[in-house]
Formats: structure tokens, sequence, C-alpha cells
């Protein structure tokens, strides 16, 4: 019997993993409604968030570990070049083409400390 659980946690971590492979299910994305980013979204069900292009989009960047005093943070803007669309795990320029978001965009995070102090880097670029 504990064979068998420990059989279907790991069919159940492959499915999850696999949907992200799937096509996006397009026809079922463009019924629901489009919220921007830092708006509020519906309380009840699914949305788009659209992240317009050239607006400000609120960033919060949080550190925590044991070597601080606790949990510290910084919020700042910043603007993307390009509107995009998200939906879970697909993204889209234009609302009509949805792909893997690993397929469009390209994340980068690096980071280290100097004398000029912490410096953490995030890389954001379009694949396409």
């Amino acid at each position: 019997m504990k064979k068998m659980m420990i059989w279907l946690g790991v069919l159940a971590s492959l499915n999850a993993g696999c949907a992200s492979m799937m096509p996006a299910p397009a026809d079922r994305i463009s019924a629901l409604p489009v919220v921007e980013v830092g708006t509020t979204p519906p309380r009840d069900g699914e949305f788009v968030l659209h992240v317009p292009a050239n607006s400000p989009v609120p960033l919060r960047v949080v550190v925590r570990g044991s070597l601080l005093t606790g949990d510290q943070s910084v919020t700042g803007n910043m603007t993307f070049a390009r509107d995009i669309y998200i939906y879970k795990y697909w993204s889209s320029y234009d609302r009509k083409t949805w792909e893997n978001s690993h397929k469009l965009l390209d994340v980068a995070f690096s980071g280290g400390m100097d004398a000029s102090g912490l410096n953490v880097s995030v890389g954001l670029d379009m694949k396409r």
C-alpha cells in the first residue's frame, strides 16, 4: 500500500509538470476577463493579467534570512517596453497567440555583495 501511495504521488507530480507543456486553451482564455496589473482582480474565477507597455508596474523585493534583523523590502516601479498578457503558465504579446511562458520570456537572477552593498540583478528578456 505504501508503494502504491508513492507511485500515485510520482504520477501526480509528473502530470502537474506536463500540464505546462500542453497547448494553451485559447478559447477558454479569450473568454476570461482581462485585469491590468495594479488593479483589483475579480473576486471569483480566473482572469488574464495584462501588463501594458510603458506603464508603471509596482515592484517589491523582499529579502529575508537569519543574517538579517528581520524581513526587509525595497519597493519601486518598473516599465515594460511591450504589452504582455499572462494566464497561469502561458503568455501572449497579442492575446491571440499563447505560448508557454518559457518560450516567450527568459528570466535570470543573480546577486552578490561587495563594498558597494548587496547587488541583485534580474534579467527579463523577450525570446521572440
